[in-house]
């Protein structure tokens, strides 16, 4: 069986609250809008080949401009809240609903599972 790996998460959100109810998702089952796409090109190409994602064909392409202060969390290990996803039609699939820069450090770290809440 598998490892599961993934960045720290925080005991508590960012607005005080509690983090709990977090499903931990493989990377694989994660579905990439074309911002994240084209990010991941740019920065994990081979990693994205490899796990072999699914991309979003549809939608608008918003750029992840946070990309360095992100990374420079995961490097300090500092603890962060789960992504918030939706579940992808009757699919094993998950859209980002909130996350998308802690998503794509994540496959760029090479964690296997991403921490998240999964919405209704």
């Amino acid at each position: 069986m598998e490892e599961i790996t993934h960045y720290p998460i925080s005991t508590t959100k960012e607005n005080g609250e509690e983090n709990n109810n977090i499903t931990y998702i493989p990377l694989d089952n994660i579905i990439l809008d074309k911002g994240m796409s084209n990010k991941g090109k740019e920065k994990c190409d081979t990693i994205l080949k490899n796990k072999k994602v699914k991309i979003l064909k549809k939608g608008i392409s918003t750029e992840l401009y946070k990309w360095d202060k992100v990374e420079k969390d995961f490097k300090e290990k500092k603890e962060m809240d789960p992504i918030k996803v939706k579940r992808f039609k009757d699919t094993r699939y998950y859209n980002i609903i909130d996350g998308r820069h802690r998503c794509m450090l994540s496959l760029f770290f090479e964690y296997t599972h991403v921490p998240a809440n999964i919405l209704d």
